[in-house]
């Protein structure tokens, strides 16, 4: 008997279908997946002026807290280094015994670091919060979050955020310009 031999064949994939997979695929990640968005600090910045305005405002240095951060990064609360950790407690107490008519300015040195900008105006903003839940509790027995829209709108006329920043420029010679 006599035996052929065969060529031994490798059987083939087809991968015409391959290729519309991989896009519905992509397509579908696309759709389901969440794109995170900074959202940044929420400021209004003033609007751009032609002519540089200088406008004084006097201010009771009884109701300003003023927070300084040099270029060292050390920060300064009214005039006495500090931590950071203690803005939020300071802050707050201020904002308790003043009122509505406190104002909380930051002079930050060119010089200084973002993240440590950032650092001070995050515990700021935690002290307002903090701030805003105690009055909520005080006057309608449930915390901040809970309240209704224009119940937040009460706390928030009555602790509005007062914050003044200084602005430096650098003059012609690299110095500080106040």
């Amino acid at each position: 008997m006599i035996r052929r031999k065969h060529k031994l064949e490798m059987p083939e994939l087809n991968t015409t279908s391959t290729a519309d997979i991989s896009f519905m695929l992509l397509i579908f990640f696309l759709v389901v997946s969440s794109m995170d968005i900074d959202k940044g600090l929420t400021r209004q910045l003033p609007p751009m002026e032609k002519e540089h305005v200088v406008e004084e405002t006097f201010v009771n240095k009884e109701h300003l807290l003023a927070l300084e951060i040099t270029e060292n990064d050390q920060l300064l609360i009214d005039g006495q280094v500090a931590q950071i950790k203690q803005l939020r407690s300071r802050a707050s107490e201020f904002i308790l015994k003043v009122g509505e008519s406190h104002l909380i300015s930051i002079d930050a040195h060119p010089s200084s670091t973002y993240d440590t900008y950032f650092h001070v105006q995050n515990e700021l903003i935690r002290a307002y919060k903090d701030v805003r839940n105690t009055m909520a509790i005080r006057r309608f027995g449930k915390s901040f979050d809970l309240l209704t829209y224009q119940q937040k709108v009460d706390i928030r006329e009555r602790i509005p955020q007062h914050i003044a920043e200084k602005y430096h420029t650098i003059d012609e010679k690299g110095g500080r310009d106040d």
